[in-house]
C-alpha cells in the first residue's frame, strides 16, 4: 500500500492557503513590528499543521510517516510564502530559517517511522558525563598522596568547562544502541565555532556511552573545509545530499529519497512572486531550496 502523495499534498496546501491567506489580511491590518507580525504568521501556520497532525495519528500505521513528511514539506511552504507577505526575506533570516524548515522535514521521518526497533530518547545531561569522568579518575588516582588536591583541580577544571549542551536535533536507539544525529543545511565559512562544538558534543556523548553512534547529515553537497575538518577526525560520520537522505531512510524505514521526488516541488508550489524575489536578492537564495 502506498499514500497517494498528490492528493494528500494537495488537501494539506489547500488548507494551509486557506486559513493563512485570510490570516495575513487581518495581521497586516495591525499596527505591529514586522516581527511580531512573522510569529503571529508562524503561529497560525502551526495552528494548521497541529490540526492536521491530529488526523494523520488516526491514519493506518503503514500511512503515517509518509503523510507526516508530506505534512512538514507543506508547512515549510506555507511558512516562508505567507511570512515573507508580512515582512519580507533578506539573506540571513532566509538561510536561517530554512535550515530549520530542512531540520523539520529531515526529523519527520522519526514521528512515525516504520521500523520497530527505532526509538527516541531524551538527551542524557552534562551532569551524567560530568559524573562518569570523575569516578573514573577518581579510581584512577587510587590512593595517591594528594589524592584531594587532585580532585579539586578536577572539580575546578569542570567548573572552566562549565555546561554542555547535549540537546541534539535527534537523539534515539536503534536496537538499544544510541545514536545521535545532527541536522546542517550547510558548512560555510562561518562555521567554525559549530565545527568546535560538534567535536565538545561528540566526545561527551561517546564518554555517556562508548558506542553512540553519532552522525552529520548536511542538506548541501559542497561545503566549507570546517566539514572536512570533522570527516578527518572521524568522530562524527558526516553524510551530504543523497547520502544524508539514505541515511535516514535506512534508520527509519521510509524512503526519503522517493518522498523527496514525489512531493518536494517548490517552483510549483511557491508563488511567481515569492521565487522572483529570491531570484533577484543580491544573492540568489533558490539553491537554499535544492532538498
Amino acid at each position: 500500500m502506498t499514500l497517494d502523495h498528490t492528493l494528500n499534498k494537495h488537501d494539506m496546501l489547500s488548507r494551509f492557503h486557506e486559513k493563512l491567506s485570510a490570516g495575513v489580511q487581518s495581521i497586516n491590518l495591525q499596527e505591529w513590528t514586522p516581527q511580531k507580525k512573522a510569529q503571529a504568521v508562524n503561529a497560525l501556520a502551526s495552528e494548521v499543521k497541529n490540526a492536521i497532525s491530529w488526523r494523520i495519528a488516526a491514519l493506518p500505521a503503514v500511512f503515517r510517516a509518509e503523510a507526516a513528511i508530506t505534512l512538514q514539506y507543506c508547512f515549510s511552504v506555507a511558512s516562508l510564502e505567507y511570512r515573507h507577505k508580512v515582512w519580507a526575506y533578506e539573506y540571513m533570516a532566509f538561510s536561517r530559517r530554512v535550515g530549520e524548515l530542512w531540520e523539520g522535514f529531515c526529523s519527520a521521518a522519526w514521528d512515525h517511522p516504520n521500523t520497530s526497533e527505532v526509538r527516541r530518547i531524551a538527551h542524557p545531561d552534562f551532569n551524567l558525563v560530568r559524573n562518569v569522568l570523575r569516578n573514573r579518575l577518581q579510581e584512577n588516582i587510587g590512593e595517591h598522596g594528594r589524592r584531594d588536591e587532585l580532585l579539586l583541580d578536577v572539580d575546578l577544571l569542570f567548573e572552566i568547562i562549565g555546561d554542555i549542551n547535549m540537546n541534539e536535533d535527534e537523539v534515539f536507539t536503534v536496537s538499544d544502541i544510541p545514536h545521535v544525529i545532527d541536522f546542517k543545511s550547510g558548512f560555510g565559512s562561518n562555521e567554525k565555532g559549530n565545527m568546535l562544538r560538534l567535536q565538545t558534543v561528540g566526545r561527551a556523548y561517546r564518554v555517556w556511552n562508548q558506542n553512540t553512534r553519532l552522525m552529520l547529515l548536511v542538506r548541501q553537497v559542497e561545503n566549507n573545509a570546517y566539514l572536512g575538518v570533522l570527516q578527518r577526525l572521524g568522530l562524527w560520520s558526516v553524510f551530504t545530499g543523497h547520502a544524508a537522505y539514505e541515511q535516514i531512510s535506512n534508520i527509519t524505514g521510509t524512503d526519503m529519497n522517493l518522498m523527496r521526488r514525489n512531493v518536494v516541488n517548490w517552483r510549483e508550489d511557491l508563488s511567481q512572486e515569492f521565487l522572483h524575489h529570491l531570484a533577484n536578492q543580491p544573492k540568489d537564495l533558490r539553491p537554499y531550496l535544492d532538498w
